[in-house]
């Protein structure tokens, strides 16, 4: 099972929600803090009334209350960036430094690369007459948790946030997510380098049969030591390989990454070492 979480706060998760409640049937199956948690399939979504960054271990919360435990949380979300710029975004958990924007403190929260990458995947389908850009983020943000988590937002601001095509296109992809399953022979990878954005790593993505999990942009490389890679590797499950933005990370420095993962049993790919991904 998974679960869906959408904010009462927010007014991109609201649309989603609604959009979501409008394409199936859901059946109520049980309560969370006083609002039904709904049920279509193996999907659960619940409702809550803060916003998302603020529910440091709602999957504690969750299991307590409802005495359920998920694979995956799935949050639907509302996106802000200071450029504005119309996206889509998919992105894992977590903050490398300090903690601006809830979670903890050079904390991951666990992933589902497969999953994840499977939402970008249908992103770009669904979404590709949308006046949106559509990317992977690198990991960032609250809240923390122990359950694998992914976000998937509307953004850039405010006036993006109501609209209602690419609320619809989320939901399809959130509906979709086990009908389309074109990862199943991917090679698990952690991305390094480049910007906030990932655009190497939701190129690569497309092209090849590699799912991302936990991303390191170049602005968070600084905080890349043995303690850190530990926790990427063991928050991105399965992963077997590391895919470098080589051009935006300085060739010292990159060699000093690929030996630290090597010794923990994590080789370094390029796109040709891969296989081709073909999606019909």
């Amino acid at each position: 099972m998974y679960l869906i979480i959408t904010s009462a706060e927010d007014v991109a998760s609201m649309n989603i929600r609604d959009k979501l409640l409008d394409m199936v049937e859901w059946q109520e199956s049980g309560f969370f803090e006083g609002s039904p948690v709904l049920r279509h399939g193996n999907f659960d979504m619940l409702l809550i009334k803060d916003i998302h960054l603020n529910r440091e271990y709602l999957d504690r919360d969750v299991e307590k209350e409802t005495g359920k435990r998920y694979e995956t949380f799935i949050f639907a979300s509302r996106h802000r960036s200071e450029s504005g710029l119309r996206t889509l975004t998919v992105h894992a958990l977590g903050n490398y430094g300090s903690a601006d924007f809830g979670g903890q403190a050079g904390k991951l929260v666990p992933t589902n690369p497969r999953l994840m990458t499977r939402a970008l995947l249908l992103l770009k389908q669904y979404g590709v007459d949308l006046n949106f850009g559509i990317s992977f983020e690198t990991t960032h943000h609250g809240p923390y948790l122990e359950t694998p988590t992914f976000f998937i937002e509307i953004g850039s601001g405010p006036e993006a946030w109501p609209e209602p095509e690419p609320a619809r296109a989320i939901a399809r992809v959130i509906l979709d997510l086990e009908k389309e399953d074109v990862t199943g022979g991917d090679a698990i990878g952690i991305g390094i380098g480049g910007g906030h954005y990932a655009p190497r790593h939701t190129d690569v993505v497309e092209r090849m049969k590699i799912s991302m999990g936990h991303m390191i942009p170049d602005y968070a490389l600084e905080y890349a030591n043995g303690t850190m890679l530990d926790q990427v590797i063991e928050r991105t499950p399965g992963a077997s390989v590391v895919y470098f933005h080589k051009k935006a990370v300085k060739k010292p420095r990159k060699k000093e990454l690929e030996a630290m993962f090597a010794e923990r049993g994590i080789r370094t790919v390029k796109s040709a070492d891969l296989e081709p991904r073909i999606i019909s």
